[in-house]
């Protein structure tokens, strides 16, 4: 698969990162989006992100315009815009979250034509990681330091729901004394934990670093910060996605690496006994266990979170069912249900079988391998869907980022040798 690159420098490679990382805070499910700057002069600047990369390509590859339009790329984005125009019409559903979705699958083919998904994944783990350092700063020593009234805090912003945080510019820490969950730069815990996932995943399988050392960096950073969101899912995902890496890796051979998993255990179960005795004393609310406390207690009783969750699983696979070849219209899948939070069945309820089997395709092109063994493909994938099913993801840039750049990378190479 041709591709057409800019000249590889510095300071190409410093645009590049600066350019992921406007979009990164652009991103749908950002708190700088949906309080800072709102969710129409967001769109609007990353559409202008979008055009001036598409302009600076095209000027640049002037001479080579012929090759670019006929390149098998431009049938692959006539084919997204196809389906997604006949979704419209045949329905009759005129939203623009199509045009949403559809942005966000041709902009990552774009992306081929230049650059390929490991390079825009070692941007994302390093972008990612300084995000959270500086948050895990944020939230745990500044905000804490204005409560002693050493420093002052920041000023405090308020989003839909009225929770109220205060904006330390690259991370908003919600303003609550004895509250200790981690939103970085997005919406909701729930939604940092796919982020950091991804992070972690790309880091480990697609990333190539010069020192070994440095992924363990990354990988130990990303992971205080999973721990740090206090996210259900994301405590589920970071531990199967542990024992996924533990065994596929081949670190269980290594001493090193038993070593370190007798220790992951070993402080899982102690953290387990802090928490049993914590929970005696009269204070227990006040403490970051309690936060473990009470993750506990979501899980073993009907909590509203996971009674909103089951009902959006069943609400889409219901609408699905009843159109199941170009789905139902977007508004009553999402308000047929208090929050609905099912990433992937969302966009079959919308786009019928055709829009959520290209989904799915996309994810098991970006986690697949043919040379790992079955169970761990499986086992990753499953994680995956754990991560984006307990958020609605599906008009966000980096939902689709990844998977539909390895679709492509993966996929049109075997078009082409078939032809040939």
């Amino acid at each position: 698969m041709k591709q057409y690159p800019f000249p590889e420098n510095r300071w190409t490679g410093a645009a590049l990162g600066l350019y992921l990382f406007a979009m990164l805070l652009l991103a749908r499910d950002t708190i700088i989006t949906s309080v800072i700057l709102g969710f129409y002069k967001s769109q609007f600047l990353m559409l202008a992100l979008m055009g001036l990369l598409g302009l600076a390509f095209l000027i640049y590859n002037r001479r080579n315009l012929r090759e670019i339009l006929t390149d098998k790329r431009i049938f692959l984005i006539f084919a997204f815009s196809l389906f997604f125009g006949a979704v419209m019409v045949l329905k009759r559903d005129w939203q623009m979250m199509y045009f949403s979705i559809l942005l966000c699958l041709i902009f990552p083919v774009f992306l081929t034509y230049f650059t390929d998904s490991s390079r825009v994944a070692k941007y994302y783990v390093v972008i990612l990681t300084l995000l959270s350092v500086y948050a895990l700063i944020a939230t745990y020593v500044l905000r804490k330091l204005g409560y002693m009234g050493l420093i002052s805090h920041p000023r405090s912003v308020t989003n839909d729901a009225g929770m109220v945080f205060f904006d330390y510019g690259l991370c908003f820490a919600v303003d609550h004394r004895y509250w200790h969950r981690n939103f970085g730069i997005f919406r909701e815990p729930g939604v940092y934990q796919f982020f950091l996932l991804l992070g972690l995943y790309l880091n480990h399988y697609y990333v190539q670093w010069k020192k070994e050392g440095s992924r363990w960096m990354f990988t130990a950073i990303l992971a205080v910060t999973m721990l740090s969101t206090y996210s259900i899912g994301g405590f589920a995902e970071l531990g199967l996605f542990a024992v996924i890496l533990f065994f596929d890796k081949g670190y269980w051979r290594t001493k090193a690496g038993r070593w370190v998993g007798i220790g992951c255990v070993s402080a899982a179960a102690a953290v387990a006994a802090a928490v049993v005795i914590q929970s005696t004393k009269a204070d227990f609310v006040y403490s970051p266990f309690y936060e473990l406390y009470d993750m506990f207690i979501r899980v073993t009783t009907d909590s509203e979170s996971s009674l909103d969750r089951t009902s959006a699983l069943m609400t889409d696979l219901r609408l699905f069912l009843d159109h199941p070849l170009l789905g139902t219209k977007i508004a009553p899948v999402l308000h047929g249900t208090n929050h609905n939070t099912s990433s992937s069945l969302i966009l079959f309820a919308i786009l019928g079988a055709a829009g959520g089997a290209l989904h799915l395709l996309s994810w098991a092109a970006l986690l697949w391998k043919k040379e790992r063994k079955l169970i761990w493909n499986l086992a990753l994938l499953l994680v995956f869907l754990m991560s984006f099913n307990t958020q609605n993801l599906v008009a966000d840039v980096f939902f689709w980022l990844f998977p539909c750049m390895t679709l492509v990378e993966r996929g049109l190479p075997l078009l082409t040798k078939k032809e040939a």
